[in-house]
């Protein structure tokens, strides 16, 4: 039994070894384990390690990144609500501090919004390909289901929002949690953007030539400016004086 006793205790050894280098580490220290002077038997095992290291650091920077959105975006709004609130409680006319209220409800909207865009965008980052596995939908479906929930909107603002298909099935494989969201953003910017009495078009068709499902929201809005063009799709980019 001797011999074998000893020959264990040899083998645990580099299991030991590496035991004791991944105790060692700090709490936040996610650099990638070296694997010198182990033998080749466990390298597997210290290159899933590191593999599951680089995960954990690609994990912990969209979180850091998505603070550091959230913080910047919620800044200005909330800022914003504070000084229109302020300014209501100093107002002696009646006039007065309904507009400041009325200001007031509109920002608490805007804010709404943006917290359900940085949720929305905190969903779309942490949600891994193989969790969230790719559905088949139809598109012409989901994107007459997004519609009319802008109808009430559109009504409000004097803009004509209408949706055109030439009524083919298009399956897609997609998210379809996503794509909705994609699709709502579309609209609400276009109907934003749009001037009283404009119109906002939905349109779903096949590029049969291409093999491709073309999903587009088109208004006749001011359009944006072709030096702006590569900026507007940064994060949050906001053309000045927009």
């Amino acid at each position: 039994m001797a011999p074998v006793s000893v020959g264990l205790a040899q083998g645990l050894r580099p299991l030991q070894f590496l035991q004791a280098r991944i105790a060692s580490r700090r709490e936040n220290d996610l650099s990638p384990m070296t694997v010198r002077r182990l033998p080749e038997e466990i390298q597997p095992l210290v290159e899933a390690f590191n593999d599951l290291l680089d995960r954990m650091r690609d994990n912990l920077e969209v979180q850091q990144r998505f603070i550091a959105d959230a913080a910047h975006q919620m800044k200005t709004p909330l800022a914003g609500m504070r000084m229109q609130s302020e300014l209501a409680m100093r107002q002696d006319s009646r006039d007065e501090i309904q507009r400041s209220l009325e200001q007031l409800a509109k920002s608490s909207t805007s804010a709404t919004r943006l917290v359900n865009q940085l949720l929305a965008l905190a969903r779309a980052e942490n949600d891994a390909p193989q969790a969230t596995p790719l559905q088949r939908l139809e598109l012409t479906t989901l994107a007459r289901t997004v519609v009319p929930d802008w109808f009430a909107a559109a009504q409000a603002r004097d803009i004509d929002l209408g949706f055109e298909t030439d009524d083919h099935d298009l399956p897609v494989r997609g998210n379809a949690t996503m794509l909705r969201e994609m699709l709502s953003n579309l609209i609400d910017n276009a109907l934003r953007y749009t001037q009283s009495g404009g119109s906002v078009t939905v349109r779903v068709r096949a590029d049969d030539e291409r093999k491709l499902a073309i999903l587009e929201v088109e208004d006749n809005g001011p359009g944006i400016a072709p030096s702006e063009r590569a900026q507007v799709f940064e994060r949050f980019y906001r053309i000045l004086g927009s």
